[in-house]
């Protein structure tokens, strides 16, 4: 592991706000790194799981996936994304904490599907579940599909599966084209916690840069595309999303417990801000024009089912005008 000294890491992370300042589309990728503080282990850590497997032991869960918690790091994302700095997320992690901690599913790729969802295999339907969904690798949950087809006519009563990815899968094709198309428009993307060493997952920074884009590695060992990045910072990204925070006069959200929101809701006019490239913090400006998600819900569709934003579309086209409508709800229960 490589450890920036105090005075060069603050020195690195003025940098990061000041290019953060001076971009319009930053995009974060995150990879196992970011999970360490939450007790989940990362893969190429001191106690990753590979690390381990190749010492011939056990790698070490101080927690179980439904107990852990957001960490630092998961809700300054979703601070970022919430005040229109970060446009999207690219995530490598199966661990569900991205979701769990509130930030919205449109803005977000799960490359390699997460723990708490179950996919219907006939319509798509996914459903966010509160616990761990019980298979890996594509295959059925034993569980099957609620949705009601038009008319009220029966339900689909397709199986459901995991979305978590073998390593022989492809990966999805929603996530990876939206993390693609995010990428390309990206003129600044920032990787925590990946040694993106994953194909294709790993890759995708590498759009941006090669678009005339900006590329900062945060990671505690060295990567793949060190050669790539105008910026490498080597520290606890925790520590790193902390100082960022302060330096951008943002505060990181409470975590107030698991809550999956769908779509990005329309920032309140005191959320948004605007940088001032004297200042090192950001002012508060107007309220500006929808920002991040479209489409509306039907209020008929009640809390129970987490709807992806593509199926909400179809069965309840949004309204030509008024606000982007959230949905925010508890994690859902299996089904008895």
């Amino acid at each position: 592991q490589i450890f920036d000294p105090p005075e060069e890491l603050e020195r690195k992370v003025r940098e990061l706000a000041d290019l953060i300042r001076s971009s319009s589309n930053v995009v974060f990728h995150t990879g196992a790194g970011i999970s360490t503080a939450s007790g989940i282990p990362d893969f190429r850590g001191p106690n990753g799981v590979w690390t381990m497997e190749e010492k011939g032991l056990s790698p070490k869960f101080d927690t179980t996936f439904e107990n852990a918690r957001p960490s630092k790091t998961h809700m300054a994302l979703l601070g970022l994304q919430r005040v229109g700095i970060l446009k999207f997320l690219v995530s490598q992690n199966v661990d569900g904490l991205h979701v769990r901690s509130g930030f919205p599913r449109d803005k977000l790729a799960e490359l390699h599907g997460n723990m708490f969802v179950e996919e219907c295999v006939k319509c798509g339907k996914q459903y966010v579940r509160d616990a761990v969904v019980g298979s890996m690798g594509l295959k059925p949950t034993g569980r099957l599909c609620s949705v009601t087809k038009a008319r009220g006519l029966r339900a689909c009563r397709g199986k459901l599966r995991d979305t978590i990815l073998d390593w022989e899968d492809s990966l999805p094709d929603r996530d990876l084209t939206l993390a693609d198309e995010a990428c390309r428009k990206a003129d600044l993307s920032v990787t925590l916690g990946t040694s993106l060493q994953i194909k294709p997952s790993g890759n995708l920074p590498l759009i941006t840069k090669k678009r005339g884009g900006k590329l900062v590695i945060v990671n505690l060992q060295a990567t793949k595309h060190d050669r790539q990045a105008d910026l490498r910072i080597h520290a606890y990204v925790d520590d790193v999303m902390t100082k960022l925070m302060k330096h951008l006069g943002l505060e990181v959200p409470e975590w107030m417990g698991p809550v999956v929101v769908e779509s990005a809701e329309l920032a309140k006019p005191e959320q948004l801000f605007k940088f001032d490239p004297r200042a090192r913090g950001l002012l508060k400006e107007e309220p500006l024009s929808q920002h991040n998600g479209t489409g509306g819900l039907c209020p008929d569709l009640g809390t129970t089912l987490v709807e992806r934003r593509d199926s909400l579309k179809q069965e309840c086209p949004s309204p030509d005008t008024g606000p982007t409508t959230v949905k925010k709800m508890k994690v859902e229960p299996f089904l008895t």
